[in-house]
């Protein structure tokens, strides 16, 4: 009986074993399969990629403002307000 046991415990033993080194293969090749060609593996290459565009998009948008502010001052400048010396000069229509 117990060599049945033994050889039990062996075969057993190689078939987890043999699970274990599949899983381990299977892992690598998966980080391999799911890296850039040098190496970095592809989340990390995504999450450098994106901050990159989001300091771009940063950079762009800040420029936006500084345009749209410089767009709303020439703007106020160019339109006349509630008096101007321009409004002054005016001659009254007659009949008025």
């Amino acid at each position: 009986m117990s060599e049945a046991i033994a050889s039990g415990l062996i075969a057993a033993a190689a078939s987890i074993t043999g699970s274990i080194l599949a899983f381990i293969v299977g892992m690598r090749s998966l980080r391999r399969s799911v890296s850039s060609s040098d190496g970095v593996p592809i989340g990390k290459f995504i999450e450098s990629r994106l901050a990159g565009v989001e300091r771009r998009l940063e950079r762009i948008e800040d420029s936006l403002s500084e345009v749209r502010e410089h767009l709303a001052y020439y703007r106020g400048r160019a339109e006349s307000s509630l008096w101007s010396p321009e409004d002054a000069r005016r001659v009254p229509e007659p009949g008025r």
